[in-house]
């Protein structure tokens, strides 16, 4: 073997102490980022093999508001087998003139459903059979949630529309169903040949009809598209292949993918300045050993590949540990927590996650350890026998020019893994440039402490603890730095979380309910806006404060400038506006509120080529200016209207706001629906007696309480943030074993120094109560910065990306800083009370 390699073996004999904590930072940002992205392709790959069966087919044609002709079906059941299924928003009510209502989501299915998989139900008896009709009554599988709304059973009845069906079973598993973010309502299927008989089926009503397809009959399904789409050009439906079959939840998985990896390597950057540490601690104790070696001719090259060659064994073990971790994650998620998970995941080995975390760890490991091995390696073999300080030695503040060169690279290397590898690069390199920030951050806040400290030693004239505990923040060496760095970021993050997801919640509770509708009344017909009128008024009264309404079609932008969408460049913010319909709707003036940026409203008595009002981000995120073109195709029929005026809209108010607004001649003959808001200044009772008036009037009409909502949106929210904040504790995780690394690395240094003082006359109670009181100032000059930050952080989210009002919590700043001063305190008591039980004589003798 090569000398610098049996030298660095030789010495790695004596064992591990004062390189765990480099073990441990490694281990747990690579376990991040390898765990995150195997558990993301272990989910794809169970997504890619289930996909018939959630897509509920091997193609889907879909269009709203009417099924296919008679010519569109037959063309269809010449292709392949089809099944076809409905869905829509309405109301179920349990028996009774009180009985209970409840939205659900209804699923009317036909003959064949479902195509691939199988519909379990808890009673075990086959789907058609529960929704066959007997003597005279359809039958009806309900989710289990809803039936406890209802306060129902099985074999209960209830009225869906204007048809009273027998609720036969409850629904244990549906292939085509996967978990939704969001859902305003439990599911209830009935059999498609039952729809009908509900009267919920009017012209302009928000149903979608799907026919599934099953290409069994020679056809492979980008044929069948080919044939559909050159057979009727202007069907105005949507073709979905099994690449598509959960189109929403890939794109959730590739976000969360993206956020959990970031997070990993904000750990692992975290953990970087405990590798820092770790590696120039171990430096330290090795001077006799680096200066015996330079006196016996030694060269300078050879050294620094000695403890270049250690470092790197250590680093691959601690990579090794966390990519073992990360490999193994799909198979302990799919034993603890499969149901969990909205599809079913393929545990297997997938090596690309755990080759880029692997990478990810050996780069920072390279860029966080070359500093203290260049600075080592020059420091020359007189200086070190003296017994000077390998961090602290005033002959090279600086490694040389080709060891900074190589510094460059190396972190270039990373920044580049780092957006080349992301789905999203712009959001990663946003991330890279905000990690750097935030790093330099609290690095300057770090001397600013020290400074302050160092400033404010003579104003502890008299008060021995005091002047230690300052004299210990700014002394050569201190801990400061890497303390109020790590801990200060990790801590900034969660501070950060905290905050918007406070203010989110005081929207939700404080702000909205003041102006927030209490109901949102859905699928009316032109010809019942009116009848809603009078029955509003009838049982209502004078609670009714305010109303609103506003007619709505469904529609699916396909070009904008006469560029198909599928090739023109949108900001990616933006691109959900082209995926799948949209809701629009005509007004003659501005709506209520309405504050224009650009453009004109068009007149009242418009007549002649459509126009278009968007929000300006939009309109800016495609790409639009003022009189440039959108077209729409709604049902079939291409709509061309031109961009009039740009608008600022408050989403925060919960009126009827819609992204699209057109001029009323735009959508002249196309089936609409309407939609209400009502804000009532009643009790409870008066809501509820308001709502089943509504439903029982117009059975076809859908109430969503807007309360209700709010409610699952404050649950939704409530959720993400304890995830985020559970992710983001890796990263107060790694800020930790940085401050254990640090004790560890002056624990040598704390025990000569508390053998002198006590030699000196100080008692150990002195000692620990200055010592103590060092940590304190720490975590509380640290505490405040994260808090500082984090706060600055929130802000700049909620007013600037949110658009939202801001309010300040001082509880979770407080919070804060008492978390800090804990977890410092208890770190340097444990680190201090080992350094106090040091015996003086070995030192005394060595000196």
């Amino acid at each position: 073997m090569p000398l610098s390699l049996r030298l660095a073996l030789r010495e790695l004999r004596g064992g591990l102490s004062g390189l765990r904590v480099l073990l441990a930072c490694l281990a747990l940002g690579v376990f991040a980022i390898a765990a995150a992205g195997s558990l993301t392709r272990a989910i794809q790959a169970g997504l890619e093999a289930d996909a018939q069966a959630l897509l509920g087919g091997d193609l889907v044609v879909e269009r709203r508001y009417q099924p296919p002709d008679a010519a569109e079906q037959a063309a269809l059941e010449a292709l392949a087998t089809p099944a076809r299924v409905a869905t829509l928003r309405a109301m179920a009510v349990a028996p009774g003139e009180a009985g209970a209502r409840a939205l659900v989501d209804l699923k009317a299915v036909g003959d064949g459903y479902p195509l691939y998989g199988t519909v379990t139900l808890t009673g075990g008896g086959p789907l058609a059979e529960a929704l066959a009709r007997r003597d005279s009554t359809w039958g009806a599988v309900a989710a289990p949630n809803l039936l406890d709304r209802l306060g129902l059973a099985v074999g209960d009845r209830l009225r869906l529309g204007s048809l009273t069906l027998e609720v036969r079973d409850t629904l244990a598993r549906e292939p085509d169903r996967t978990t939704s973010l969001f859902s305003l309502g439990p599911r209830l299927m009935i059999s498609l040949a039952a729809l009908p008989d509900t009267g919920l089926v009017r012209p302009g009503s928000l149903v979608t009809w799907e026919t599934r397809l099953r290409a069994d009959q020679g056809v492979p399904p980008a044929r069948i598209r080919a044939r559909l789409t050159e057979t009727f050009p202007e069907a105005g439906w949507r073709l979905r292949g099994t690449d598509q079959a959960a189109a929403g939840l890939t794109r959730f998985l590739e976000t969360l993918t993206l956020f959990l990896t970031l997070v990993g390597l904000t750990a692992l950057l975290v953990g970087g300045i405990g590798v820092a540490n770790a590696t120039g601690a171990w430096l330290r104790r090795r001077m006799t050993t680096i200066a015996t070696l330079k006196c016996l001719g030694a060269p300078a090259a050879l050294i620094f590949r000695v403890y270049l060659i250690q470092i790197g064994v250590l680093a691959l073990l601690g990579i090794g540990v966390g990519v073992a971790g990360g490999a193994v994650t799909p198979w302990l998620v799919q034993t603890l927590a499969a149901d969990l998970l909205p599809v079913r995941t393929q545990a297997a080995i997938y090596p690309g996650p755990l080759l880029l975390a692997a990478t990810f760890g050996a780069l920072t490991a390279l860029v966080f350890a070359l500093w203290p091995l260049a600075r080592a390696r020059d420091i020359p073999a007189l200086a070190l026998v003296k017994g000077a300080d390998t961090a602290t030695d005033p002959a090279r503040r600086w490694p040389r020019r080709r060891d900074l060169l190589g510094l460059a690279v190396a972190l270039a290397a990373l920044v580049i893994l780092t957006v080349a590898s992301a789905d999203d690069p712009r959001f990663a390199l946003g991330f890279t440039g905000g990690a750097a920030v935030a790093m330099g951050v609290f690095a300057l806040a770090a001397v600013l402490v020290r400074r302050l400290a160092r400033a404010a030693g003579p104003l502890a004239q008299g008060r021995p603890g005091l002047r230690l505990a300052l004299a210990n923040l700014h002394r050569p060496g201190a801990a400061t730095g890497p303390v109020v760095l790590s801990l200060g970021l990790g801590l900034s993050v969660l501070v950060i979380v905290a905050l918007i997801q406070g203010n989110l919640a005081h929207q939700i509770d404080e702000r909205l309910p003041d102006r927030a509708p209490s109901f949102f009344f859905i699928d009316l017909q032109p010809d019942q806006v009116d009848p809603f009128r009078a029955v509003l008024a009838e049982t209502g009264g004078a609670a009714v404060a305010e109303t609103a309404f506003a007619d709505m079609v469904r529609g699916r932008i396909t070009a904008l400038n006469g560029v198909p969408v599928a090739e023109a460049t949108v900001d990616p913010d933006v691109a959900w506006a082209l995926r799948g319909d949209r809701g629009f709707t005509t007004a003659a003036t501005p709506p209520e509120g309405t504050t224009l940026v650009r453009g004109t409203w068009w007149p009242e008595d418009h007549a002649g080529p459509a126009r278009v009002s968007l929000p300006d981000d939009l309109a800016a995120g495609l790409g639009l200016d003022i009189g440039d073109t959108l077209t729409v195709n709604i049902l079939g029929r291409e709509i061309t209207g031109t961009l009039a005026n740009t608008r600022r809209v408050d989403w925060g108010s919960l009126r009827i706001n819609f992204t699209f607004v057109v001029s009323p001649d735009a959508l002249a003959g196309a089936p609409r629906s309407w939609i209400a808001t009502v804000r009532l200044d009643g009790d409870a009772a008066t809501e509820t007696a308001v709502e089943r008036a509504v439903t029982d009037a117009l059975p076809n009409v859908s109430a969503i309480r807007v309360k209700n909502a709010l409610e699952s949106v404050r649950v939704i929210l409530d959720g993400a943030a304890r995830a985020i904040t559970a992710s983001a504790a890796v990263t107060l995780l790694a800020g930790g074993l940085v401050l254990a690394g640090a004790m560890a690395a002056g624990h040598g240094r704390r025990v000569y120094e508390s053998v002198v003082l006590k030699v000196l006359g100080a008692t150990r109670g002195a000692l620990l109560r200055g010592y103590l009181l060092e940590y304190g100032l720490l975590g509380l000059a640290t505490g405040a910065i994260a808090a500082a930050v984090g706060t600055a952080g929130a802000w700049a989210v909620v007013v600037f990306v949110m658009d939202t009002d801001w309010v300040f919590l001082p509880d979770v700043l407080i919070l804060t800083l008492v978390a800090c001063v804990l977890v410092t305190l208890t770190a340097g008591y444990l680190g201090t009370w080992r350094a106090l039980s040091g015996k003086a004589g070995p030192w005394l003798r060595n000196e």
